[in-house]
């Protein structure tokens, strides 16, 4: 059944001013797991490199016996991440709302000339982020003894993410260039998340989770 999602707006502010901007983020839901707490409390730690075409670096944050925090740095690769074309921006971010092989987040910018007295325009300068990077908090919580809620957060940008659009900015010798919204949708990481702990790692059996190794 597909669920729709209203839209709430928060105000992410980042630490250098190109980067500050207006968050639309689709309303976080749990999702929930028939496995145990201890189960994927302790699959979680070695999902990284589970999946082929999405980098996860993941760090626990706390936990106590019925609730547990994870940091996640989610990598992937796309093109399609900055746009200055608002038309096309909103017609990523509906997509991305619907298929989970989309990227997890697009950027919105607006450039000006530096020099508003020029009477040619000079040419823009393309920005290629191919490798995009962003954080999410995931908080576990026990429901029952085979029943697990999982409910993600958004974070922030990756910090190399973060520096490397800023240095491109910077580096760009005749417009000002600002990112003015930043769209996250959860939908690929619950994705993730179900297909790694349940199909993969198989934490919904009674038998302990087989150990895979890394994929590089």
């Amino acid at each position: 059944m597909m669920r729709k999602y209203s839209c709430i707006m928060l105000l992410f502010v980042a630490a250098m001013g190109s980067l500050r901007a207006q968050t639309v983020t689709t309303k976080l839901v749990p999702i929930k797991l028939k496995a145990s707490f201890e189960r994927v409390k302790e699959a979680i730690p070695d999902m990284t490199g589970q999946y082929l075409d999405t980098k996860m670096q993941i760090t626990p944050l706390a936990h106590t016996d019925t609730t547990a925090s994870f940091e996640i740095e989610e990598g992937g690769l796309n093109i399609e991440i900055l746009l200055d074309n608002e038309k096309e921006y909103n017609k990523l971010v509906a997509a991305a709302a619907k298929d989970v092989s989309k990227p997890s987040i697009h950027m919105l910018y607006t450039f000006a000339l530096k020099a508003k007295k020029l009477k040619v325009p000079p040419p823009k300068k393309n920005f290629f982020f191919p490798e995009f990077g962003l954080i999410w908090t995931v908080t576990i919580k026990k429901i029952a003894e085979m029943e697990t809620e999982l409910l993600f957060s958004y974070k922030s940008l990756a910090p190399e993410f973060a520096k490397k659009i800023e240095r491109e900015f910077e580096s760009d010798v005749y417009y000002n260039n600002k990112i003015i919204k930043i769209s996250v949708n959860d939908k690929r990481m619950r994705h993730l998340f179900n297909e790694i702990l349940i199909n993969n790692m198989h934490v919904d059996r009674d038998y302990p989770a087989p150990k895979y190794p890394a994929r590089n």
